[in-house]
């Protein structure tokens, strides 16, 4: 006979706990609660996740203002002929729930970086009286991607820079050469500006210096821009999941879809931008939560993240 041993009846949800032959039988919470996740979440993806409710109470107010703003910023761009794209989890939501995804807090655009040198002097004046700022470099880490901030929420709009590398033809090799290239140049940049309170001198020769590194480590400068070069997320932002490296006509020419009430612009090739991001973003995840970017801080003084 085991001294111990536990067994788990998966019919009734219990584990058996056996010790010297006493049998104690208790119910496995959380293997009740993972099954009713996964129940919901193949409920939902049998019915459709377009057909989800939206957001409801405090969180669908933060969603609506955001689409205020995400109003405010369109009209910008394009009255300055200005290319942006949504990306990233606002993509996903325009495209598999025709607007926010229920649980989601931001705003995810990204744009080429000529495109953002020329926007963001244009922002920086419209926005100057207003509840919004302009911040460069987040608070408490080092991201340095450009976001459209409230001044007392976190609530805003995230703009990734786009940059263009002097090849046409993407192949696997390539994006490989290419990624090796970001992710060493990054760990280079964290090194030289690891600062959580970097003072403002420091952070304005961070961001110069961003511009310096990614052209003497990533781009060839030997090398002529042909008409649609490959393109890549920039070292702004220390993606966990990867850096993105896309061929030209995955995102232009642009398209444009409805977003909650407003017609808005994402990649060319959406679905396939979609599938190298996410292997199964048209299906509900396994863990449906609210992303704690800013909500949670909604109502209290904010503290970046």
């Amino acid at each position: 006979m085991k001294f111990f041993e536990i067994t788990y009846d998966e019919n009734t949800m219990h584990k058996v706990y056996n010790i010297l032959g006493i049998k104690i039988s208790q119910k496995d919470k959380m293997g009740i609660l993972r099954a009713e996740k996964e129940y919901l979440r193949n409920a939902i993806n049998k019915i459709g996740a377009d057909k989800m409710p939206p957001a409801t109470g405090e969180l669908r107010q933060w969603q609506l203002e955001l689409l205020e703003l995400l109003k405010t910023f369109d009209k910008i761009c394009r009255e300055n002929s200005v290319q942006y794209w949504l990306d990233f989890g606002t993509l996903l939501g325009a495209i598999r729930h025709k607007g926010f995804i229920p649980w989601d807090d931001d705003v995810d655009t990204s744009m080429l970086i000529s495109d953002l040198d020329k926007i963001l002097p244009i922002l920086e004046e419209y926005f100057k009286n207003t509840d919004f700022i302009i911040r460069k470099r987040a608070q408490t880490c080092n991201n340095f991607q450009i976001r459209i901030r409230h001044k007392q929420y976190n609530l805003g709009i995230d703009i990734f820079p786009v940059y263009k590398y002097p090849e046409n033809n993407l192949t696997e090799e390539i994006r490989n050469e290419i990624t090796e290239k970001i992710i060493k140049a990054r760990k280079i940049f964290e090194k030289k500006y690891n600062y959580k309170n970097m003072p403002e001198t420091l952070k304005e020769k961070a961001i110069n210096d961003i511009t310096t590194i990614q052209n003497s480590m990533i781009i060839p400068q030997n090398k002529c821009i042909p008409d649609k070069p490959i393109l890549f997320h920039g070292i702004e932002f220390p993606y966990e999941e990867g850096y993105y490296v896309m061929p030209n006509d995955e995102i232009f020419p642009l398209k444009e879809t409805y977003f909650e009430n407003l017609k808005l612009y994402i990649p060319n090739k959406y679905e396939q931008y979609l599938s190298n991001l996410w292997k199964n973003w048209n299906e509900i995840p396994s863990s449906i939560c609210i992303f704690e970017h800013y909500y949670k801080n909604y109502k209290n003084n904010y503290e970046e993240e």
